[in-house]
């Protein structure tokens, strides 16, 4: 199913009302972004218009995972986010994400659901398939690099060179972040002996898979220019041919009130 307008998304949502199915969902932010981003970039309002209570931001401690404030009673759909170290490699961050999702999971003891913006799919995907240390229904990618990004690649060879000031500029975020060399290697084009050929073939457990792709080909000012559409869509991952639901929501690479639209309407449906 494709969505072509945040119009068509909200127009979606009055006659097709949203119904109970989707109860515990994780919000997990990609490179550079945090969880607050979800709730500033508009995705989370969204949601909350649509009847999800906001469970708050888990953040780490030494102690482990610090709990939000929790709602009052127990709602029925209610989503969360997560701090994680978003320059750090892939597998360093599902590790930590794991603590997460074993305290959501006994606060809620139901199956989860999991979106990922740009790497966080990719940090989720990791940890369905190395780990998986409670029961998960649903993951849903958003403009993420699941077989990779040439500007990852480039960004990469910069690192080499004394071009390396650059390779934030590279990956579109604009400046230069020091320490990941590691993540930008895990972000490379799929190709045999790097990370996203592994975790490409690894066996994907039978759950529910949702691309969301940014479609902007006839808007080259709207391009995203820092993951290629076709790496956005799961069915391109070996492991996962044909698996994938795929909704397309124009927009930059980066979140916007569409993806809460879509969010919405992808999670209301099992």
């Amino acid at each position: 199913m494709k969505i072509r307008s945040l119009i068509i998304l909200a127009i979606g949502l009055l006659v097709f009302p949203v119904s109970l199915w989707a109860k515990t969902t994780v919000l997990i932010h990609g490179f550079q972004g945090n969880g607050m981003s979800w709730r500033m970039d508009g995705v989370t309002p969204a949601l909350q218009q649509n009847g999800w209570v906001d469970g708050g931001n888990f953040i780490p401690t030494p102690q482990g995972p610090y709990d939000p404030v929790s709602p009052q009673g127990k709602p029925e759909r209610i989503f969360y986010t997560v701090e994680l170290p978003s320059h750090a490699p892939i597998m360093a961050q599902a590790r930590m994400l794991d603590a997460y999702l074993q305290r959501i999971y006994a606060l809620r003891q139901e199956p989860l659901t999991l979106v990922g913006h740009s790497a966080g799919g990719l940090v989720a995907r990791a940890w369905l398939v190395a780990v998986r240390s409670v029961p998960v229904e649903t993951l849903v990618t958003i403009a993420t690099p699941n077989i990779g990004t040439p500007t990852a690649d480039m960004a990469c060879l910069a690192n080499d060179t004394p071009l390396s000031m650059f390779a934030g500029a590279i990956m579109g975020m604009g400046q230069w972040v020091d320490g990941t060399d590691d993540l930008y290697r895990d972000l490379r084009t799929e190709k045999p002996g790097r990370f996203l050929y592994w975790l490409n073939h690894q066996p994907h457990p039978p759950i529910r898979y949702v691309s969301i792709v940014r479609d902007n080909q006839l808007r080259p000012d709207r391009y995203d220019f820092v993951v290629p559409e076709t790496s956005q869509d799961m069915n391109k991952v070996f492991a996962l041919r044909g698996q994938s639901e795929y909704w397309a929501v124009k927009g930059s690479h980066f979140l916007g009130v569409p993806d809460g639209y879509a969010l919405a309407m992808a999670l209301s449906r099992p």
